[in-house]
């Protein structure tokens, strides 16, 4: 297949190449490797610069809705093969960004150049050099230093896949689509473990970035004055509000079933099916946080994510099997970026 006809977001009819031009161009702009395994990602690139849709080539090829076509159509045609790992790409997405809570905990995702990313961290000065003063003529002025740290960030790759055997190319898009969601979603639940992780022990195994800790004021037992008295003391000594309250279904649920003279103080929770909040924080359910631990987070400061890859699809054979797949990857690292922007409330120790 070598041109089509179809017509670009101003409704002008052009010819679009899917041949040599376009996989000239993925290799241009990406490299031959991301030409060789139809990257998803060169592919809308291409579109965006011909200014074409995917619902437009899916027109030029006979079908009103992608969901229509089979894998096989698509899979087998070497000019068609970029157009389902965008497909593809666009099938995981749902389920990795809009039915997983990982970007809840994220306050800003920071592209990176290199996969090994320096550390970078702000000196903590004592709070009073914060506050706001008389300045005398000629005297310094009290900042803040930016430090390179001695450790380095090394990004990972995560992702996940489908391999096309011979059966499964007959099945249609629509109904493939709900196994990329679910694949997605997967993926998505592994990223907010990891995000989770960095939020209770931080990046680095010397604790360089280990969160502060705070106990309660009896051992072993959760009370609400804990809870006022742990936010308060977040914001009183670091200087961050926290709006997001980390811990798991079981202490989630032993929070809920907090009393006051025998009575449920969250009844109405209970009953419509929600967690109650955390004093100004909403509670966040996951299974890698400990029974004896909440994590209080401030989102706008507490997490970055640093990228090294975007996530993409791209095609490749299983070398034992031989069974071509669609495999939807990207680099990338969780890692703390305020320290005090998270205090982890350790429900076995008494609070000095």
């Amino acid at each position: 297949m070598g041109a089509i006809k179809v017509f670009d977001r101003q409704n002008k009819q052009i010819e679009l190449d899917i041949g040599s031009k376009m996989r000239g161009f993925m290799s241009e702009k990406f490299g031959k490797e991301a030409s060789e395994k139809n990257s998803s990602t060169a592919f809308k690139r291409y579109l965006i610069d011909n200014n074409v849709s995917m619902k437009e080539i899916v027109k030029a090829l006979g079908y009103d809705r992608v969901g229509e076509m089979t894998v096989r159509v698509l899979l087998d045609n070497d000019g068609t093969a970029p157009l389902f790992n965008a497909i593809v790409e666009d099938g995981l997405r749902i389920g990795f960004e809009r039915q997983s809570n990982w970007q809840r905990l994220v306050a800003r995702s920071i592209t990176s150049d290199q996969f090994t990313q320096s550390w970078y961290y702000l000196e903590d000065p004592d709070t009073d050099d914060y506050d706001l003063r008389d300045i005398g003529q000629g005297a310094p002025i009290p900042v803040g230093t930016i430090y390179l740290g001695d450790n380095s960030i090394k990004m990972h790759k995560r992702g996940r896949g489908i391999e096309w055997v011979d059966e499964s190319k007959r099945a249609n898009i629509d109904l493939v689509s709900l196994w990329f969601q679910r694949l997605g979603r997967q993926l998505g639940r592994s990223y907010e473990d990891v995000a989770v992780d960095r939020l209770l022990n931080g990046y680095f195994p010397d604790g360089t970035d280990a969160a502060p800790t705070l106990g309660v004021a009896t051992p072993g037992t959760l009370a609400l004055t804990d809870m006022y008295y742990a936010s308060a003391y977040m914001l009183d000594t670091y200087g961050f509000s926290p709006n997001v309250a980390i811990m798991n279904l079981a202490t989630a649920t032993a929070w809920a079933e907090t009393r006051d003279n025998g009575f449920l103080l969250f009844q109405d929770n209970i009953l419509n099916g929600t967690f109650p909040n955390v004093i100004n924080a909403t509670p966040f359910i996951s299974s890698e946080v400990p029974d004896n631990r909440i994590i209080l987070v401030d989102t706008s400061s507490a997490l970055v994510r640093y990228v090294g890859k975007p996530f993409g699809v791209e095609s490749e054979r299983n070398v034992k099997t031989q069974v071509e797949g669609s495999y939807g990857t990207e680099i990338s690292e969780f890692v703390p970026f305020e320290q005090n922007a998270r205090l982890v409330i350790n429900l076995d120790q008494a609070r000095a």
